[in-house]
């Protein structure tokens, strides 16, 4: 009898299990609003530390390359193209080879993966319209400048060729859906690739001249904050052909993405070719029409199937890097470091995406062997606060970690959580007091990220940086570090500690070295 019970128990404890195992994982998806969102994955909060491949790199003879390297980094989501052009060779013949070996790809090397549709445009051109298509230029017409000349790109008033987009955008979706729904291993896909127009500001085919003739829809005007009704030249003024070609190219890509999503529900995003760094041309130093800042609220307005815009970042100075991109932290669009440059001065960025509740941050163009060190030093803080991202996630919704980054000359950076001030100092040494601004002849990018874990708790994280926790008011109660642990979380999110600091380690702030240190530390309520 009790031989047949544990039978049926164990054959009970199977059959769970593969129910289980067939279970499908939920849906990533991008929650919140009013500037407070995060992006789940598998029902958990998910900061993605990404590595974006080379444009090219996305076929067998180079993904071992690139897989290396990724592995190096530590990252937990890797960025990879899908070809238009090769993935439907012919019109309504798809080959998902490609799509197929990049995620068996990223499953043996337990990373999650990011899909960018290389469709109608790729850094303001249309390098990967199929070629069946580039040769019909009355079907799917080209992109004209003012003197009607055609360029290396395609009109977004191209209704054939945005059909086309459309069917093969949503063939994807229905692909991965298929052959992912129940894993998950994709958790994003970008539509196109830093969209707009480069050779002019805005379309002078036909349909686009009629169109910019025609009275600027009224959802437009109320996005852009104009009351009066008329043509695009009487309501932009000298900006009407950037503006005009913001809503031209974000209606034309909600239109492909409502056709992937309604298909399978991924979250998607577009990337953006910014305007700063004195950049002031468009159609000539960056794509027209595009998700720039200066017609971002257009862009919202026109596309409500994309789920988030990012940023592609490519400078090394705190304050461009600033400029480009808060301008996209918004009640509306969560903060997304969609591509970056493999440095050492980059490094700093995933520490400000996770202190300002971003959703993630990547570096582009990681495999190959030119920038050994910067690699080394990516990978270092990857694998250094990969398990602490969930604690970070959870504390940066409620606004509760700050950054703390070296920038030559800067004033040594602050931050009050409550009744505590954390600052950050660089280039300090034992026995002297912290240094009023970093060392402009220093090469270092010190940096650290501070989370507040309730009222007598502090999480830090960081390299080449002393952190100082200082009483922020005036009172005269006695406000102290009573304890400094170095460790860091479990899977479960339980702390571990490997060792305490104190005495010369505490005396003067917390020295983290260049290797970097994870604390665990406890203040005076």
């Amino acid at each position: 009898m009790n031989r047949t019970r544990a039978m049926i128990a164990a054959l009970g404890l199977l059959a769970s299990t593969a129910v289980a195992a067939a279970t499908p994982s939920p849906m990533p998806k991008i929650e919140g609003g009013n500037g407070h969102y995060r992006l789940d994955v598998d029902g958990r909060p998910f900061f993605v530390l990404a590595a974006q491949m080379h444009n090219s790199s996305a076929w067998p003879a180079a993904l071992p390359t690139f897989w290396k390297v990724a592995e190096q980094l530590h990252v937990n989501t890797v960025q990879a193209p899908v070809y238009w052009e090769t993935m439907e060779p012919s019109p309504d013949q798809f080959d998902f080879s490609a799509v197929d070996a990049l995620i068996d790809g990223a499953r043996a090397h337990h990373v999650r993966l990011a899909l960018l549709w290389f469709g109608t445009w790729k850094n303001g051109a249309g390098h990967y319209v199929p070629l069946w298509m580039k040769r019909d230029t009355t079907t799917y017409p080209r992109l004209e400048d003012a003197d009607h000349h055609q360029l290396d790109g395609m009109s977004p008033f191209g209704m054939a060729t945005m059909a086309r987009d459309r069917a093969a955008f949503g063939a994807l979706m229905a692909h991965l859906k298929s052959v992912d729904g129940d894993r998950h291993t994709v958790i994003l896909v970008q539509v196109e690739n830093e969209p707009g127009l480069i050779g002019t500001a805005r379309d002078h085919s036909p349909a686009a001249d009629a169109a910019f003739a025609a009275p600027v829809p009224a959802d437009v005007l109320k996005a852009s904050g104009h009351d009066a009704p008329g043509s695009w030249d009487k309501v932009f003024g000298a900006t009407a052909p950037e503006a005009f070609s913001a809503w031209a190219v974000s209606r034309y890509i909600n239109t492909v993405a409502e056709a992937g999503k309604a298909t399978y529900g991924l979250p998607l995003y577009v990337n953006a070719w910014m305007r700063y760094r004195g950049l002031t041309q468009p159609g000539a130093e960056y794509p027209s029409g595009g998700a720039t800042a200066n017609v971002l609220d257009i862009w919202k307005s026109q596309s409500p199937a994309i789920n988030v815009i990012g940023t592609d970042s490519y400078t090394g100075n705190l304050a461009e890097f600033h400029a480009g991109v808060l301008p996209y932290q918004r009640p509306d669009n969560a903060p997304w470091l969609s591509e970056s440059g493999v440095t050492l001065a980059s490094t700093r960025w995933t520490y400000d995406l996770l202190a300002r509740g971003g959703i993630g941050a990547s570096v582009f163009g990681i495999d190959d062997d030119t920038h050994d060190a910067a690699l080394a030093a990516h990978g270092a803080d990857n694998a250094m606060l990969s398990p602490l991202l969930p604690v970070l996630v959870e504390r940066a919704a409620q606004g509760d970690v700050a950054a703390l980054l070296q920038e030559p000359g800067i004033p040594s950076p602050t931050h009050d959580f409550g009744g505590w001030r954390v600052r950050g100092s660089f280039g300090a040494h034992w026995g002297q007091g912290d240094p009023s601004s970093a060392p402009v002849d220093a090469d270092g990018a010190g940096r650290a990220v501070v989370a507040r874990l309730d009222a007598t708790h502090f999480l830090v994280a960081g390299r080449d940086i002393r952190v100082s926790f200082l009483p922020a008011g005036s009172g005269t109660t006695l406000q102290e570090v009573e304890r400094v642990e170095e460790g860091t979380f479990d899977a479960q999110q339980n702390w571990h500690a490997s060792r305490i600091w104190n005495g010369d380690e505490t005396d003067y702030g917390l020295n983290l070295p260049s290797s970097g240190a994870v604390l665990r530390v406890q203040v005076t309520p």
